[in-house]
C-alpha cells in the first residue's frame, strides 16, 4: 500500500545539500548575533545590581552562553536540519500524518538541546505547559525550514533562496511570526513564575529573564528589518 503522506522527491541531492548549507550558515550567523546581543545586555544590567548578586549572574550567564547555549543551539539547528532534509528526501508532506509522527519521534532530542527547556526545572508545575509549547515551536521551526530546502533553482546565497521560498516579504514575515508567537507564549509561561528557571537567586532570575526578553525583542526587530532588505534590494 502506498503511503499517501509521501510524494516523490523532485529536487536533486546536490541542490538539497546546497540549500541545507545556506540555511545552516544563516542560522549559525543569527545565533552568534544573538549571543553578542545577550553579552552586551548582561554587561549593561550588571552595572545596576548588587555586588553580592554579580558573581551569581556572571557565573550563570557565562556558563549558559559560552559553554551551553552555543553548543546546544548548534546541535538543535543541525538536528532540525537533518530531520527536515530527510523528510524532503523521503517525500514527507508537511503537516501529514507521517510528518507529525516524525516530529513526535524527534522531539525528545530537540527538547534535550533546546535552551528554554534546558534552563528550566523539569519538575516545576508549569513545565508540562512549557514542554507542550516547545513542541509547537519545534513544529513551526520545521515548517519554516521546509520551503527553503525544496527550492530547485540554482541560488547563490541565502537571500536569493529566501526570495525563491517566499515570493513576498509579508509571506516571509508570516513564517517568522508563526515561530516567534510560540516563543512569546513560552516566555509568558516562564514569566508567570520565574522559579521555573534553574537559577538560585530570585533577583538573578528576574535579571536574566529581563536580559533574555530584551535580547529576543531586539532580534525580532532585526529579523524584520533584514527581511525588508532582502526584498527591497533584490
Amino acid at each position: 500500500m502506498i503511503n499517501s503522506s509521501l510524494s516523490p522527491i523532485s529536487i536533486s541531492i546536490d541542490t538539497l545539500e546546497h540549500n541545507v548549507e545556506l540555511v545552516r550558515q544563516h542560522l549559525f550567523k543569527q545565533m552568534k548575533s544573538s549571543l553578542d546581543i545577550g553579552s552586551q545586555l548582561i554587561h549593561e544590567e550588571m552595572s545596576g545590581i548588587s555586588i553580592l548578586l554579580r558573581p551569581i549572574v556572571k557565573a550563570f550567564y557565562s556558563k549558559m552562553v559560552q559553554k551551553d547555549l552555543e553548543h546546544g543551539t548548534r546541535k538543535s539547528i543541525n538536528g532540525t536540519l537533518k530531520m527536515t532534509k530527510q523528510m524532503v528526501i523521503d517525500g514527507v508532506e508537511p503537516q501529514s500524518e507521517e510528518f507529525y509522527r516524525r516530529l513526535e519521534d524527534k522531539f525528545p532530542g530537540y527538547l534535550k538541546n533546546d535552551q528554554t527547556g534546558r534552563q528550566c526545572k523539569q519538575n516545576h508545575p508549569n513545565f508540562t505547559r512549557l514542554r507542550e509549547n516547545l513542541k509547537k515551536t519545534f513544529e513551526a521551526q520545521v515548517l519554516g525550514i521546509y520551503p527553503f530546502l525544496t527550492i530547485e533553482n540554482d541560488v547563490k546565497d541565502y537571500y536569493e533562496l529566501c526570495r525563491c521560498a517566499f515570493p513576498t516579504a509579508n509571506e516571509c514575515k508570516a513564517i517568522l511570526k508563526d515561530q516567534t508567537d510560540h516563543m512569546i507564549i513560552g516566555q509568558n509561561i516562564i514569566k508567570e513564575d520565574l522559579s521555573i528557571l534553574d537559577i538560585p537567586s530570585p533577583a538573578a532570575r528576574a535579571m536574566i529573564f529581563r536580559v533574555l526578553q530584551k535580547g529576543f525583542n531586539a532580534k525580532i526587530e532585526e529579523f524584520n528589518i533584514a527581511i525588508d532588505n532582502i526584498y527591497n534590494f533584490a
